[in-house]
């Protein structure tokens, strides 16, 4: 993963009594649901057009991983950007850290296809998003 100053775009994220398990800390089937929650405030910042009806993203790849625990009064933070781009696809890097200290708590690593929906098949991604992208995120590759 990326030096924390490389994300730009940071939500925060409440733990919920339901997303903690029998053993008090935050169960790990509950951090895909974190990083969906920065994956979309990303696109919501960068990329506001994107609709999620004609044309979006699907994910490709997911890889997550639990570096520390997460307990229920953990105050956390989502970072988010993409650190590369490609035809059809896009490389996106999350991290989970704890606001008041920026301890390190979790990674993931993201591949996305952009999907015509209503078509059912992966299509190139579009040049203004490749630069809208660019723009905000100013260390990602570009094919």
């Amino acid at each position: 993963m990326e030096n924390q100053s490389q994300f730009r775009s940071i939500i925060p994220i409440q733990v919920r009594f339901s997303d903690v398990d029998m053993l008090g800390h935050v169960s790990n089937t509950v951090y895909q649901n974190y990083y969906d929650a920065g994956k979309l405030h990303y696109f919501d910042e960068v990329l506001p057009e994107m609709d999620f009806i004609n044309i979006g993203v699907v994910g490709a790849m997911i890889k997550i991983d639990y570096l520390k625990p997460i307990f229920m009064r953990t105050s956390i933070l989502v970072e988010t950007h993409v650190t590369h781009v490609g035809t059809k696809s896009l490389t996106m890097e999350h991290q989970l850290v704890e606001e008041h200290t920026g301890e390190l708590l979790s990674t993931c690593l993201v591949v996305l296809v952009c999907y015509d929906i209503k078509g059912q098949k992966s299509i190139p991604i579009p040049e203004q998003w490749k630069e809208q992208i660019r723009r905000y995120d100013r260390e990602v590759i570009l094919k």
